[in-house]
């Protein structure tokens, strides 16, 4: 070989010396920022690859959770600590798990524990319309709600309930649904939030929102609960009253402007007909109780002050301004036409304020269009100042073009902010940051900010492909909506998102995209480098509750504050991603990074996040850590910091070390005599040892290379010499 100069050498020495000073500085710098980098490393690849330091846990560990794989229902809830995940079980793998049956996993010192939460029911299986039992937590899961034995297939039936076989509160009406509130842990007594007065007849209720606190909770119920409720009908059973407890007294609610009571259902965006409760979202009931917005006889109503004593009259009075009463909010003012037919959108966490949409012209400015025998309806949205009770028209159009607005799309947790689509072009909106602006027909996302009216995009209604009629929301909004994300088959950012393989006119997948409203900047945050090979949506809304009653759901949060976003998809954003199955991401500073391992036989599907997103819940059919051996789905969390020591695995094993020493050795022709032999042979060869494979021997505990042995020509020549003398003896 030609020897390099002095100045190549020198040069190539330096590279290298930068090029490992360089790897080193990276490891020391990306181990000094994980204090956790030891459990990382020893998680695998998978765990390395983790951004912020995250590190894999097992939440539910020997247990198979409830997993509805492409958009179920019955959610997960993560506490405000990231301490605890909230889940329920159906189609168990286990026997001696019930179906259906809550369960709470908490974070100890040392990993995940898991316990049931609530009493099982008589029958042992809680499918639809069997055996109603409805589970929720508050947010730091200090408390709980237990809808027990309420069966919507039953109601006027009395006794057929089926419920708890464990009486929980002396006295309950037994066959009957009731609800009660637990404030503690498990061992804490239970309270009986449905108190039937003596005399009256028992009847089955149903929790419809209640408050962050639990210390106010609103219920329907078909019994007499109050004095002042309306009184049953000559045949047949009351109808559902509407309720708010507080205290451990019940208040009726549903009593209209004039003072009469009559039955009635709480504000849900689907005027109380919807297959789920959206009145704890929306703030149909207000945070401190005393605002509850419903809905009796096709119209929308304001209970004012609800937990005081009504005024004298019955109606409200400007010389009884802290007594209960009630307005109509979709009252006309000076508008033409007819009252009624308001749905409720959200309302201001206080109750001060309210949105609202509907089809008849409440105000003299407005361009809402009942439906007819050829048109469906086309309404307009609605801004209620409870305080002064001004009525205001938000959405305007020139010429004759109606607003038609579709629907909610998302709103912050004050109600604030608000998102929604209209078909119309919105006056004194323009074209957004991108240059673009909204077309006659829509759909057209726009922004409510306050009194400013803003234009996001078009082609996205933020609606789920259940569409906005009766669909749920499939968008998701951080807390104070800066960050709104959304799905659209519309190329909003150029990005060409046309199916792989696709020929025809369905061919364009749908993307999820964030906006930003501080920024004005719209981006797409599931496209890759590549065309994509399946459509990549958000979540709907997970319920608390195990069934498929009207209980009242939330939003997995899946947008924080800080802009990040959890989501799933199949597509394949990142190198490590390489199962062509779905995956977890979170995408943080304008890069996704993936949070499951990207390499299970199955899918995994994002759960639930923390508020501070510290904590990634998600489910895989993969054993990511040693520790797991359900080899089913289970709930992991990818949490900041976090990890737990795993236990050494067991070595795997090669050649002949993998048949093991007998406790009694049988000597047996097809096996050699040393194989089950421990110690050292006598003679000049000894045996490689059971536990290295070939070409290595055993020292000081350790596996190492055989070093060749050298060789001695005079003693080689001496023994060839004499087994060549040997030989001749022999012949003889």
């Amino acid at each position: 070989m030609k020897r390099l100069s002095n100045r190549g050498a020198a040069l190539i020495a330096a590279v290298l010396l930068i090029l490992t000073l360089a790897s080193v500085k990276v490891q020391s710098a990306h181990a000094a920022g994980c204090t956790n980098e030891a459990i990382r490393s020893a998680q695998g690849t998978a765990a390395l690859a983790l951004p912020d330091c995250r590190a894999y846990e097992l939440v539910t560990p020997g247990g198979q959770p409830f997993i509805a794989i492409g958009g179920g229902l019955n959610g997960p809830l993560a506490s405000t600590t990231g301490n605890g995940l909230f889940y329920d079980t159906r189609y168990p793998a286990q026997a001696a798990v019930k179906s259906g049956e809550p369960y709470v996993a908490t974070r100890g010192s040392s990993g995940w524990s898991v316990e049931s939460v609530a009493p099982q029911s008589t029958s042992g299986s809680s499918i639809l319309f069997n055996c109603e039992q409805g589970f929720n937590l508050n947010p730091d899961f200090s408390k709980s709600i237990l809808s027990d034995g309420w069966n919507s297939e039953l109601e006027g039936s009395p006794g057929q309930c089926q419920e708890s076989e464990e009486v929980l509160v002396p006295g309950a009406p037994r066959g009957y649904g009731n609800i009660y509130l637990r404030e503690g842990g498990p061992g804490t007594p239970y309270r009986l939030v449905n108190l039937t007065p003596p005399g009256e007849a028992p009847g089955n209720a149903l929790v419809r929102a209640y408050t962050t606190d639990f210390n106010h909770i609103l219920f329907e119920d078909d019994a007499r609960l109050t004095a002042d409720a309306p009184m049953p009908p000559e045949k047949g059973p009351l109808e559902d009253v509407l309720y708010e407890w507080s205290a451990g007294i019940v208040h009726l609610v549903s009593v209209l402007p004039d003072g009469e009571a009559v039955p009635g259902k709480p504000a849900d965006q689907e005027d109380g007909a919807n297959f789920f409760s959206l009145a704890s979202i929306n703030n149909a009931l207000s945070e401190d109780g005393e605002e509850v917005f419903f809905y009796a006889d096709g119209n929308l109503y304001l209970r004012k002050h609800a937990l005081q004593p009504p005024t004298a009259s019955g109606v409200c009075s400007p010389t009884e301004r802290t007594n209960a009463c009630t307005v109509q909010v979709d009252q006309k003012h000076g508008g033409v036409g007819a009252s009624g037919d308001g749905k409720i959108l959200v309302a201001s966490a206080d109750g001060s304020r309210v949105i609202f949409s509907d089809w008849n012209q409440l105000t003299a400015d407005s361009k809402a269009s009942p439906p007819t025998n050829n048109r469906a309806g086309q309404p307009d949205l609605y801004e209620l100042n409870v305080q002064t009770g001004f009525l205001r028209d938000l959405t305007h159009t020139e010429a004759f073009e109606r607003p038609n607005v579709l629907g909610v799309s998302g709103f912050s947790e004050n109600g604030s902010v608000l998102y929604f689509s209209a078909a119309g072009v919105l006056n004194g909106t323009g074209p957004n940051a991108e240059g673009k602006s909204p077309q006659p027909g829509g759909p057209n996302l726009y922004l409510l900010d306050g009194d400013e009216l803003r234009f996001v995009a078009s082609g996205a209604t933020g609606e789920s492909s259940a569409g906005g009629g009766g669909g749920f929301l499939a968008t998701a909004i951080s807390p104070d909506g800066r960050y709104f994300a959304f799905t659209s088959t519309a190329s909003l950012t150029g990005f060409d998102n046309t199916l792989q393989n696709c020929t025809g006119a369905n061919c364009k997948a749908s993307e999820i995209f964030r906006y930003d409203a501080q920024a004005e900047r719209l981006e797409c945050i599931s496209c890759g480098t590549s065309q994509p090979t399946s459509n990549t949506t958000l979540l709907g809304p997970n319920r608390f509750s195990d069934k498929s009653s009207a209980t009242p759901v939330a939003f997995s949060r899946q947008v924080l504050n800080d802009g990040q976003v959890f989501f799933t998809t199949a597509n394949a954003l990142v190198p490590q991603d390489s199962n062509g199955a779905l995956d977890v991401y979170e995408f943080e500073e304008g890069q996704p990074h993936l949070i499951s391992s990207g390499t299970a036989a199955g899918e995994s599907v994002f759960f639930d996040a923390d508020p501070s997103g510290s904590n990634v819940f998600f489910a895989t059919p993969q054993d990511i850590l040693s520790s797991d051996t359900n080899h089913g789905l289970s709930v992991y969390d990818a949490r900041v910091e976090g990890g737990f020591s795993e236990p050494p695995p067991v070595p795997a094993c090669e050649g002949e070390g993998c048949r093991g020493a007998p406790a009694t050795a049988v000597a047996s022709p097809a096996t050699p005599a040393s194989a089950g032999f421990i110690g050292r042979e006598e003679g000049p060869k000894h045996p490689r040892q059971a536990s290295c494979k070939r070409g290595h021997v055993k020292r000081q505990g350790k596996c190492v290379k055989k070093k060749p042995q050298k060789t001695n020509h005079k003693q080689k020549n001496h023994k060839r010499t004499k087994h060549a003398s040997s030989k001749r003896r022999n012949a003889k």
